[in-house]
């Protein structure tokens, strides 16, 4: 394997809400994509401090650091060279960019990122920034108290929830599922269920257990945006990876009611695991939204809960 390259990069937001991409040059490795600004982090350099030096010589932008947050660390193996991407987010900064080395800018707003095509490094950004912070899981209910559940999650602040019914026959599942759909039109719905019965119900979001994990043998089998899955060790973690799905979660991180049997990762677990993994990471289990800064400053992306939605 050849050396890691580290290197620290910005998802930058200006006033409007707007994220700042740069065009690489097409003499460069994966030349005429766009990206995420930063460079290389010199040896014995702090990575923040190498993110506003090479701010500063490429947009001619000084960022505040303390406006600035971890958004992800993505490991990624090309095969002719290995990098290591740690990046932040930058919320605030001095000056107006502009590409110093010629490169072209562009603002865009996160809805259009999709339209865009980035080094395969920095597809787990993509979708770090696009996927939300918190995730309520519905817990076993009736069917008419589904619709309360989501709307009280949605009003806890929750910017995502995930069906997940099997108590129900599937069929009755996919009908709840397009009920609420249609009852919350614009939210983040997810369904926890199969790739072949979420492709022919045409679903964009679905969530897989560790067993379909395991079973999947590559993203593109799912047709839809959002492909998650269940990871509980580093074998389920590293198959995520090489299928390629959009997100995992990581559980349980604490004791659990619902899996009381189960032996927890602990926080510094959940971190060590995160830090070796190209994938944006939710923590789940015993974790309520209290411990979404938590989830956070370990390198994940926020934390899925079921109970403290309840």
């Amino acid at each position: 394997m050849s050396e890691l390259i580290h290197v620290a990069a910005a998802a930058i937001f200006n006033e409007s809400g707007e994220l700042l991409l740069a065009l690489r040059d097409k003499k460069q490795h994966q030349g005429g994509l766009w990206e995420f600004p930063g460079g290389k982090v010199e040896a014995g350099e702090n990575v923040q401090g190498a993110l506003a030096r090479e701010l500063s010589e490429e947009l001619g932008i000084e960022i505040d650091l303390s406006a600035t947050t971890s958004l992800i660390q993505v490991p990624y193996h090309y095969p002719d060279k290995s990098v290591l991407l740690d990046v932040f987010r930058v919320n605030r900064f001095c000056g107006e960019a502009y590409g110093r080395e010629g490169q072209p800018l562009k603002w865009v707003n996160l809805t259009d990122l999709n339209n865009y095509q980035f080094p395969a490094a920095n597809k787990p950004i993509v979708n770090a920034l696009l996927l939300p912070s918190m995730i309520a899981i519905t817990p076993e209910l009736s069917l008419d108290s589904y619709t309360g559940f989501v709307r009280s999650a949605l009003s806890q602040g929750a910017q995502a929830v995930m069906l997940r019914a099997k108590q129900l026959p599937e069929l009755d599942q996919l009908k709840l599922y397009s009920l609420l759909l249609k009852e919350f039109p614009g939210q983040f719905l997810i369904w926890n269920g199969s790739v072949e019965s979420a492709n022919d119900a045409e679903i964009s979001a679905i969530h897989l257990s560790s067993a379909r994990l395991m079973q999947l043998q590559h993203r593109n089998a799912f047709e839809g945006r959002w492909l998650g899955a269940s990871c509980h060790n580093e074998e389920q973690l590293r198959h995520a990876e090489r299928v390629g799905v959009d997100y995992i979660t990581l559980s349980p991180v604490q004791h659990t009611l619902s899996h009381p049997d189960a032996s927890p990762l602990g926080w510094d677990q959940f971190a060590d695991w995160v830090s070796d993994c190209a994938l944006p990471a939710y923590a789940l289990g015993g974790v309520a939204s209290d411990d979404l800064e938590r989830s956070i400053n370990a390198g994940g992306q926020g934390i899925a809960a079921i109970r403290s939605f309840c």
